[in-house]
């Protein structure tokens, strides 16, 4: 089976000063500087039927905390209508970055507000990526490797009917640092992705940076040179921190431990292309969609939505106003979209368009043996989505999370059963 491959790299940096997404403690302020540039990154990939027909799919990596599902709407009608790709044949993945503008115009204005000039501006160069990517579209071939890193470290510990914040080392993680190389006939390295789950959130200053993930594809890129185009695609990171107490003791500046776990994972992703990788064959292109609704809790009534919009708490009255406003359109669920893509034997991605614990995305690896890869913060966002047992607890993922994305209420706790039932099907 015939693979074809284009990649490109576009600068998204906003010039103007706009909010910083992923954040209350800024207070919607507008950025006070740029500490590093952020980068679109996008594959094309190609492949052509005997019968003639073409086959193609996108797989775009931004430095952003995710993309808008106000969005999607607009931006698959224009892919679709550009290069006839279809949804499930999409793959809008955010570096999940807070030290970059937000881009949807649903969440709470303390998560940062969406800049309508900016947003236009990132759709833009999203198809300038995907043209670009087309354009030197190319036979390659596909090899994978792993190896393991420990710059992540589970955020909770729920023990004795309480939850404890900070690292938790003995806490579930997922270690693995999976890296995909594409080779072009001249045998140069044409891309690599790079994929591994921790929250990029060394730092919550007020600078625009590409952080600890888009350190590491910088310094890869120089390190391969050329025009190779290294990608960073974020796992299930939900409940999984950056481990920034275990970085020298000498680096005081958030951006020097920026540096120092990028320049960590570079290093790992090194090691795994020296090393001799698995030749894996690629499959037939082939996208699989499915849309799951998640259950809520009921909603408050309107007088305990009046009694806490009263009260003038942040978060909780921009949430009760928001809920007031919209008596008519409180859904009793909210819609998980999932695609799987199959590249390679042994090689798809499941994506989601939401902000999934680190739990599901080591039972994704289970069921499949590791050939599927979880990709969440992928083709929009709808919140947290938590297990039962965080559910019960409460905490911040299950409960004060909700104010944020304004959801209509919380989870229940029967999503996790249901979760489970779909992501077996679409593994199978």
């Amino acid at each position: 089976m015939n693979l074809e491959l284009g990649c490109a790299k576009v600068d998204i940096t906003p010039e103007k000063a706009v909010p910083l997404a992923g954040f209350a403690v800024r207070q919607n302020m507008p950025y006070e500087g740029i500490r590093s540039r952020i980068y679109l990154r996008a594959l094309y990939l190609r492949q052509r039927q005997d019968d003639g027909g073409v086959r193609n799919a996108v797989i775009v990596s931004a430095d952003l905390l995710w993309w808008g599902s106000d969005r999607m709407p607009h931006i698959r009608t224009k892919l679709r209508e550009k290069w006839g790709l279809e949804p499930e044949s999409i793959v809008l993945n955010g570096t999940h970055s807070h030290s970059g503008p937000q881009t949807s115009f649903r969440f709470h204005r303390l998560l940062g507000k969406a800049d309508a000039e900016y947003v236009d501006f990132l759709e833009s160069k999203l198809v300038e990526a995907i043209a670009a990517a087309e354009a030197n579209a190319e036979p390659v071939t596909v090899e994978r490797g792993a190896a393991l890193s420990y710059i992540g470290v589970q955020r909770r510990k729920y023990a004795n009917g309480r939850i404890y914040g900070g690292p938790n080392t003995e806490g579930p993680m997922d270690p693995e640092v999976s890296v995909v190389r594409f080779q072009s006939g001249s045998g140069s390295t044409k891309a690599v992705v790079v994929h591994y789950a921790c929250h990029p959130v060394t730092t919550s200053q007020n600078y625009v940076s590409s952080e600890f993930s888009g350190k590491a594809m910088e310094t890869l890129e120089q390190q391969l040179g050329g025009e190779t185009v290294c990608m960073f695609l974020q796992g299930a990171c939900g409940d999984i921190n950056i481990f920034t107490s275990s970085a020298p003791a000498e680096l005081t500046d958030d951006y020097d431990i920026i540096d120092y776990f990028g320049e960590q994972l570079a290093g790992t992703v090194t090691g795994v292309l020296n090393a001799k990788m698995e030749r894996i064959r690629p499959v037939m292109l082939h996208g699989k969609a499915c849309s799951l609704p998640l259950p809520l809790k009921p909603l408050e009534t309107r007088e305990q939505l009046e009694s806490i919009a009263a009260k003038g708490e942040a978060p909780y009255d921009e949430w009760a106003h928001e809920m007031l406003g919209k008596p008519d359109e409180r859904p009793t669920s909210l819609t998980l979209e999932m695609n799987r893509i199959d590249i390679a034997e042994g090689l798809s991605l499941l994506t989601m368009n939401a902000e999934v614990v680190v739990e599901y995305g080591l039972l994704i690896k289970e069921l499949s043996g590791g050939a599927v890869l979880p990709v969440p913060y992928t083709n929009g966002m709808i919140g947290y989505v938590p297990t039962k047992e965080q559910i019960a607890y409460g905490g911040y993922e299950p409960v004060l999370s909700t104010y944020y994305f304004h959801m209509p209420g919380r989870f229940d706790e029967s999503i996790d059963g249901t979760l489970r039932a779909k992501l077996a099907e679409m593994i199978r």
